[in-house]
Parts: structure tokens; sequence; C-alpha cells
């Protein structure tokens, strides 16, 4: 037993090297003033409208995002479940695919497509459709399911594949309609998977930052933006990015910690 321990060292050093001592380094930074400790930049940043705002809006957006995600993956890997096997590897392969992808790329496709000069849009002037607006909420909202949905699906398609079919064939024997199939059996089967995978999406989005500064700049109020917009611009105050960048952890945390909760019920 003793030497197995040993074996922990790389993974309890690699923690403490890239996670706990930059944790302390930002909290420290963010409570460090000439006079000693202060909570001035905490006070700040839980009070001032353009934080909050930008507060709220971060959860708003991981949240309707994970629900995006959530219901389209479901779909996506149930349908994919259902194929050929063939087909069934070929499109995992392409799911895979813009889950690999930056950011940036995504974005500054998405722009050659939908941007005010894009592909798209010059199809919808011709037909005389409105053009969309990418760089909007909208605009936001529309790309990042292009990878979370593909991200929900490959989560769910190992449990999918073991209990998925049985229970819905086993359902519908006993009498159950398509719908009460899906409604009382197959969804709590899959629950945990859900679970699991909207905690990933929704830390994800929470500190959603390269695509949207790429689509909208600093036109729309991300608590992400704002902590780049204290280090990176001409507002730079980096204890106060500190602070946001706590609130950020904390509120992300809150959120994963909810769904964990949530998670355990259907563990029972």
């Amino acid at each position: 037993m003793r030497g197995e321990r040993f074996l922990l060292l790389p993974g309890l050093l690699f923690l403490l090297l890239f996670f706990a001592y930059p944790l302390f380094s930002i909290v420290e930074r963010s409570l460090a003033a000439p006079e000693g400790l202060t909570l001035a930049r905490y006070a700040k940043a839980l009070t001032a409208p353009a934080y909050l705002e930008a507060w709220r809006n971060s959860v708003v957006f991981a949240t309707l995002s994970t629900l995006v995600a959530a219901l389209g993956g479901l779909f996506l890997a149930y349908w994919t479940s259902k194929l050929p096997l063939r087909w069934k590897g070929f499109l995992m392969s392409l799911y895979a695919i813009p889950v690999s992808l930056s950011g940036l790329v995504v974005a500054f496709g998405f722009i050659v497509l939908l941007g005010r000069n894009g592909v798209l849009n010059q199809i919808f002037a011709s037909l005389g459709w409105p053009r969309f607006d990418l760089y909007s909420w909208a605009g936001l909202f529309s790309v990042f399911p292009f990878y979370n949905i593909p991200l929900f699906a490959l989560a769910l398609m190992p449990l999918l594949e073991s209990v998925g079919r049985s229970l819905m064939e086993a359902a519908r024997a006993s009498g159950a309609t398509p719908f009460q199939a899906w409604v009382r059996v197959l969804l709590p089967a899959l629950m945990p998977g859900i679970l699991a995978g909207s905690s990933i999406v929704f830390a994800g989005m929470m500190g959603a930052f390269g695509t949207a500064l790429a689509l909208t700049g600093f036109a729309k109020n991300l608590l992400s933006l704002q902590i780049y917009s204290l280090v990176a611009e001409s507002t730079f105050d980096l204890p106060l990015a500190a602070a946001l960048s706590v609130v950020l952890m904390a509120s992300t945390g809150v959120g994963l910690y909810l769904l964990a909760l949530w998670e355990r019920r259907y563990q029972r």
C-alpha cells in the first residue's frame, strides 16, 4: 500500500502547481492591499451595475445554452443509436470534429457564413429575406450549439448503447406508448448522463470567451469579457479582475454543485 501511495505524487504535484497555486494567487491578488487584506474589490464586483449585469448575463447564457445542448444532444444521440453500426461510427467521428475545434475557428467560420457579408446572408438578401444578425445574443446562441450538441451526444451515446434500446423494448412490450416509454423509462435512466453532460456544458459556457469575443467584442456584457477588459484594455485593474474571476469560479461551482445534488437523486 505504501508503494502505491507514491504513485499519487505526480497527480498531486500537478494539482498543486497548476490548480492550487494559481487559485491561491488569484485569491491573494484579489484581497491584497497596501494596508493589508480588503474585501473592497468583492464589494465592487457584487454591487457595481455593470458587473452585476455581466454576472446575470453569464448565468442566463450558460443555463439556456445548457438546456439547448441537452435537448439537442439527447435527440441526436438517440437518433444516432438507432442507425446501423457503420453509419453510427462515421457520424460519431463527425461529431468529434466540432468538439476539437478552437472557439476562434468556429467563430470565424460562422462569420464567413452568417457575417454581415457572409455567404448565407448574401443569399438571404438576394431572396428578399432579412439578414441574420450574427453579432447579437441570438447569434451567440446559434453558434455555441455547433459544438455543445455533438459534445452532449458523445457523452450520452455509451449510456444509450448500454441501456437505452433494451429499456425501450421492455417498455413497449409492457404496453407503454412511445411517449410514456420516453418520459417514464428512458429519461430517468439517462438522467445521470444528462446531468453529467450538463455540468460540462454549463462550466464551459460560464467561462465562454474566445467565440464571444470574436463575434461581439465587448458589445455583449459577459463576466469573462469583463475580466479580459480589466487585464488587457486601458481599464487595467488586475486585482479587480482577480476578484471577478473568483466570483465567476464560485458561481460556476455553485451551479455544478446543484447539478451534482440533482444527479444523486437518480443514482439511489
